[in-house]
């Protein structure tokens, strides 16, 4: 049987895509498009499975039905909401209810661009890649981390990349504090939520270097439209559950510019930063096999605060999702455009 995607386009909420674009995103899949809650109920209630749920308006009471009527189905949100809005309207039940969270912003390109690689990879059973978010041909750089002997360097490497852009002193900085909390979790986190549990008796400004076994992926690129940033370890250890939670706090923080100067440390103040250093935050997950953590920024756009600007946020995994996806080697990602790989320690030219 095909995949089968609903579109719930509810008047008086900020409208998806084209329809055509939409049906173009589903690929191959059968698509319904419904206009109202009422119709909403009606499908879900048919005797047809949901494989993929796209709304754009947070109804628990929709998204709840949908949840226990197919457990497995994949569920979008597209929303002009901030993160303390939508929690608000979903009873505090994000976690539960919604898979993936896409910033419906204006102009609509980001979302359209967005919301047809998130069906996409769902319905294609390939979820691995940073290339999967920019422009084809664009180049993707790889760098092997072996230790924490590679943070200065791969950070400024990284920085010194977006300056050749020419992207400005504020974008620069961003993408050097999105690459150290990469770096940091893939370093210091990753190994013990991982099982390597004798990293966690040394602090993190202790020098540390990984077994072969244990070396993460550092990879980048620019469109010129976006900036993409991604971590992949072999561990697989970051869950669902775990995401939200870290979410959770997010909303609990008044101050965000806290969030950013505390001295605390551990992965979830990571993606806190990660998060509000971006447009969009995707996690890929093979459970006890891969972790890869990607932030996407908007070149076209200022990242702005936590209550002001709406974020992307994801959850993919294999397991969940019944999919045997194209997963990364152990010391480079895989895309579909060209990469450039150089496992040294320098990128290619």
């Amino acid at each position: 049987m095909s995949a089968h995607v609903v579109y719930i386009d509810v008047a008086g909420r900020k409208p998806l895509p084209d329809v055509a674009v939409l049906r173009v995103a589903a690929n191959n899949a059968l698509v319904t498009c419904v206009s109202d809650a009422h119709a909403a109920h009606a499908v879900i209630n048919a005797e047809l499975p949901i494989s993929v749920l796209v709304i754009n308006y947070p109804d628990p009471t929709i998204l709840r039905l949908a949840r226990k009527r197919y457990p497995t189905v994949h569920t979008i949100l597209v929303t002009e909401e901030t993160m303390e809005q939508y929690s608000v309207a979903l009873e505090g039940a994000e976690g539960e209810l919604v898979d993936h969270l896409v910033a419906n912003r204006s102009p609509a390109e980001w979302t359209i661009n967005e919301l047809r690689i998130t069906v996409q990879k769902l319905l294609r059973n390939d979820l691995f890649g940073i290339a999967k978010y920019l422009s084809p041909a664009t180049t993707v750089h790889e760098l092997t981390v072996h230790g924490s002997a590679d943070r200065e360097p791969y950070n400024c490497q990284v920085m010194a990349y977006a300056e050749d852009y020419r992207l400005g002193q504020y974008m620069s900085k961003l993408v050097f504090g999105i690459t150290e909390e990469l770096m940091m979790n893939a370093i210091y986190d990753a190994p013990i939520a991982g099982g390597k549990l004798h990293y966690a008796e040394r602090p993190r400004t202790a020098p540390v270097e990984l077994e072969p076994s244990e070396y993460a992926t550092l990879s980048y690129g620019c469109d010129g439209m976006l900036f993409a940033i991604g971590m992949a370890d072999p561990f697989g250890a970051l869950t669902r559950e775990k995401l939200f939670q870290y979410l959770k706090k997010v909303l609990r923080r008044t101050d965000s510019s806290n969030l950013i100067d505390t001295k605390k440390s551990g992965a979830g103040l990571g993606l806190f930063k990660i998060l509000y250093s971006s447009h969009a935050l995707v996690c890929n997950i093979d459970p006890k096999v891969c972790t890869e953590v990607i932030a996407l920024i908007d070149l076209q756009h200022q990242v702005r605060d936590f209550s002001k600007m709406p974020r992307s946020v994801h959850y993919f995994e294999v397991a969940a999702a019944g999919l045997c996806a194209t997963l990364p080697e152990p010391n480079a990602l895989q895309g579909s455009r060209r990469n450039e790989k150089d496992q040294s320690g320098q990128a290619g030219s």
